[in-house]
């Protein structure tokens, strides 16, 4: 009877292909574990998968079991702290993640990652000194860890430093284009700082990528009417209305950049 509905499940068109997939390879790794519980790299993959597939109290559990084990090499050991951690990160268990970020950060000291999640935990606690310390070695372990010049942005722009904000997420996002939270954030400093032909390069480029986001859109469509680039602006809103057209403020948008070019485009500016 049990094979007969693993086997429907399995054969389930309704089901993603990937998700089948993902369940099947938990079965057999299941299986393994019966005939051996102490499978240091069964459980290590099995609370992957199970992390992947967003179980993370059943990924702790498995992970957890592989750590106790000690018969992970040191990089494996290394991954599976940092990924248990980040379970107890979903799970919004705080202190469980940071003892385990810690536990990583002492056998591999010379790793910049579980400084920059001890950092990013200071800062959402309002730690502000201590971020700024954990961001500052991981730069210091590992010259181009965007994230900790993207950490040190935040703390800069949390403590009204527009300038070293921009700055920091300057330096973020040559590192890392695609880094969505140093881009919004240079682009909140730009508008303070009233200089935008940095960020809309960034946005051009991060777009490149990634054509349908909205959010990314929208603020690069508000940059280009800004600097009076309102065909550009207008080309770019109207993107944003098709991929979510109930966006009030890009309707808005829309309107006021319609009435300033009227029916024409022969009046394109100049600086397209």
């Amino acid at each position: 009877m049990r094979d007969a509905l693993h086997a429907e499940f399995v054969h389930d068109e309704t089901i993603p292909h990937e998700t089948r997939q993902n369940e099947e390879l938990l079965e057999r790794l299941r299986e393994e574990l019966l005939a051996r519980p102490s499978d240091c790299d069964a459980l290590k993959q099995a609370g992957g998968l199970l992390f992947e597939m967003g179980r993370f109290e059943e990924a702790a559990a498995h992970l957890a079991k592989a750590v106790s084990s000690g018969r992970l090499n040191q990089d494996a050991h290394f991954d599976t702290l940092m990924q248990l951690a980040d379970c107890y990160e979903e799970l919004q268990k705080w202190d469980s993640a940071r003892k385990y970020w810690q536990a990583a950060s002492a056998l591999s000291p010379d790793k910049a990652q579980p400084h920059v999640r001890l950092g990013t935990l200071a800062f959402q606690r309002g730690q502000l000194d201590q971020a700024e310390r954990l961001f500052r070695v991981a730069g210091k372990l590992q010259e181009d860890c965007g994230e900790a010049y993207g950490g040190l942005a935040m703390i800069c722009q949390h403590r009204g430093d527009h300038s070293g904000a921009f700055e920091m997420y300057l330096k973020c996002l040559e590192l890392d284009t695609d880094n969505l939270v140093a881009l919004l954030g240079l682009f909140q400093t730009s508008c303070r700082m009233g200089s935008f032909s940095k960020i809309i390069h960034y946005l051009e480029v991060y777009l490149e990528n990634n054509p349908s986001d909205a959010s990314v859109l929208f603020c690069l469509a508000s940059l280009y009417a800004r600097e009076g680039r309102l065909w550009r602006a207008r080309q770019a809103v109207r993107k944003v209305l098709k991929e979510a057209p109930e966006k009030q403020d890009a309707k808005n948008l829309l309107a006021e950049l319609e009435e300033a070019l009227g029916d024409e485009d022969s009046g394109v500016d100049a600086r397209l």
